[in-house]
């Protein structure tokens, strides 16, 4: 499906039906019916976790695999905008651990499902315990490993928990070498490189959303001729590389590049001080948290998305940049080098090198067959049967879940 020839809500309504109806169909003669529990930290929410989770709900979704979702931190505020299908069961718990840790314990003691997987590492530990009750018929046990949490702090009672999950999804290679690193004694058939998809229902809301699209508001935010970055601004997040692209805008020569910022953080106060430091307070503008539909202008509308990040466990936002014709430029860093090859799908830099940053903005902003080239190259990563598509997705959960791919797509 061609979602950017959807032009009306009427067609989007009919298109997002479609795609929820794939998981109310009964399941085919001769089908097995699988039942899994998912334990998110946060599904409905804004980031590249809760992205990667409604992706893999979605995906459990099209397979017709019954599931019971439990979602730590959201709360009924923010499910409306991201509906489930009939077969699937959600419950949120508003950040109330002990009210999940007892719902966490009498769905895994009931015995009725084929998987519980378990989306962050920090309830690792509370399954596994869970787990190690016999009374019951012991589920096949998953995690998925994102990033960070995992690249420094498997030792102790973690190191354990994790001995005990049959299968590891890494969303990228360094971070199946990170756990790896610090857990020797865990085989390599225990861990399944998983990167994440652009989901279709994400994608069918946005594509409505023409390049002509912007909001007259919105607009007196957005210079003409931009780079972008979309990032959380904290403190704890400076390995973003916002800090090294205000200084590469400050060296370039075309003077009417201006840098446009989405995200919000603690931060602020120190960028923007950065921003005046190197003399280009009047070129660099912070537009806090954006709308998914004002986030696809920007990616449309941008020179190149530049997020040099020397801490990104995959970076839904480079496929998200791609799929919407903005250029990247990333850091030859940690998961992006899974999604971005140099060169063909983006540009490559070292983290921290300012020198290379700018020399790689202006590339792209005088290099009119590069650009063309990139464009194209990361398209087809994230159309048609490129890997980070949600088909290949899909497919992927289907093997991990042993669930038989729809023919009735």
């Amino acid at each position: 499906m061609d979602y950017r020839k959807l032009r009306s809500h009427a067609q989007l309504d009919a298109m997002v039906e479609q795609l929820e109806l794939r998981g109310r169909r009964q399941p085919l003669r001769g089908r097995p019916t699988k039942r899994i529990l998912l334990l998110f930290s946060e599904t409905f929410a804004d980031g590249g976790i809760q992205r990667f989770n409604r992706t893999f709900l979605a995906a459990c979704e099209r397979l017709e695999v019954v599931c019971d979702l439990y979602s730590l931190a959201d709360s009924e505020a923010t499910r409306p905008r991201w509906p489930t299908a009939a077969s699937t069961s959600v419950r949120v718990f508003g950040r109330d651990k002990l009210r999940f840790v007892r719902a966490v314990a009498r769905a895994i003691w009931s015995g009725g499902y084929d998987s519980v997987v378990v989306g962050h590492v920090h309830m690792l530990q509370l399954v596994v315990a869970v787990c190690a009750v016999k009374t019951f018929r012991r589920p096949r046990l998953m995690m998925i490993a994102h990033g960070v949490e995992v690249w420094t702090s498997v030792h102790g009672l973690r190191r354990r928990a994790l001995a005990a999950v049959d299968r590891i999804l890494c969303v990228s290679g360094f971070t199946k070498q990170m756990i790896q690193a610090q857990a020797p004694e865990l085989g390599e058939t225990r861990f399944t490189i998983f990167p994440n998809a652009l989901s279709e229902t994400w994608i069918a809301r946005q594509a409505i959303h023409g390049p002509a699209r912007v909001d007259a508001d919105f607009s007196t935010h957005v210079p003409a001729r931009f780079i972008l970055s979309v990032a959380r601004l904290t403190r704890h997040d400076r390995t973003k590389g916002v800090i090294a692209v205000i200084e590469a805008l400050a060296m370039l020569e075309q003077r009417d590049v201006h840098y446009v910022v989405a995200g919000r953080g603690d931060d602020m106060d120190f960028l923007r001080q950065t921003a005046r430091r190197f003399d280009v307070a009047d070129r660099v503008h912070f537009l806090g948290a954006v709308t998914d539909e004002d986030l696809v202008c920007l990616y449309r509308r941008c020179c190149a998305f530049v997020l040099p990040s020397g801490q990104e466990g995959f970076g839904i936002v480079f496929l998200e940049a791609m799929y919407f014709g903005a250029p990247v430029i990333a850091a030859r860093e940690k998961g992006a080098v899974d999604v971005v090859q140099d060169e063909e799908t983006g540009l490559l830099v070292g983290f921290g090198d300012v020198i290379a940053i700018k020399n790689a903005i202006e590339r792209v902003l005088r290099d009119s067959s590069l650009r063309d080239h990139i464009r194209e190259r990361a398209r087809q990563t994230v159309t048609g049967h490129g890997a980070f598509t949600f088909d290949a997705f899909a497919a992927r959960c289907a093997a991990l879940l042993d669930a038989p791919v729809s023919t009735t797509q």
